[in-house]
Order: C-alpha cells, then sequence, then structure tokens
C-alpha cells in the first residue's frame, strides 16, 4: 500500500506551461531587467550632472570669497635711512712698502 500511494505521489506532476506562458515570463523578466538597466543608468548620469554642478558651485564661491583685500596689507617700500659714513681722521697707509 505505500509502493501505491509513494508511486501515485511520483506519477503526480504539475500541469506544464504552455509555450505563450513560458514566453510571456521570458519578456517580463527581459522587461523587468531592462527597467532596471536604465533606473542604473538614469540615476548614474544624474548623480554624475549633480557632482559636476556642484562642484563648479563651489569652485565659484571659492573664487568670489577670495581675500583680495591681502594687497592693501601689504607695505610699500621704505624709504632710504639718511645715513652718513663717520669721518676717519686717520690717513689711510699702504700695508706693503715697496721695495
Amino acid at each position: 500500500m505505500l509502493l501505491a500511494i509513494a508511486l501515485f505521489a511520483a506519477c503526480e506532476r504539475k500541469p506544464s506551461k504552455t509555450k505563450e506562458q513560458v514566453m510571456q515570463e521570458r519578456l517580463t523578466e527581459r522587461v523587468e531587467r531592462w527597467k532596471t538597466d536604465m533606473s542604473k543608468k538614469c540615476r548614474k548620469e544624474i548623480e554624475t550632472k549633480a557632482i559636476a554642478l556642484t562642484d563648479s558651485i563651489i569652485i565659484v564661491q571659492a573664487k568670489q570669497n577670495r581675500d583680495t583685500s591681502i594687497h592693501s596689507i601689504i607695505p610699500g617700500r621704505p624709504n632710504r635711512p639718511n645715513y652718513k659714513p663717520p669721518t676717519d681722521s686717520v690717513p689711510v697707509k699702504p700695508f706693503l712698502k715697496k721695495q
């Protein structure tokens, strides 16, 4: 009796799918794969554009906020000092004598 039940259970098969059902499933899988690929592509493109826009905004703000007042802080050249060398009262003599 157990053998009969086991054979009966083994012989029961699920109803097979029709060709149209298989084609529809594959088409659905391909459409879903295409949708996910397009979504990834669009997201990547949007991220690239957003990064470029953000970078350009940061660069423009940095250029506008650059401190140009440093040029007014740098002093000009100093005036030449009033220097007079001291007068020497000793006459100049040669170190070596000619013979």
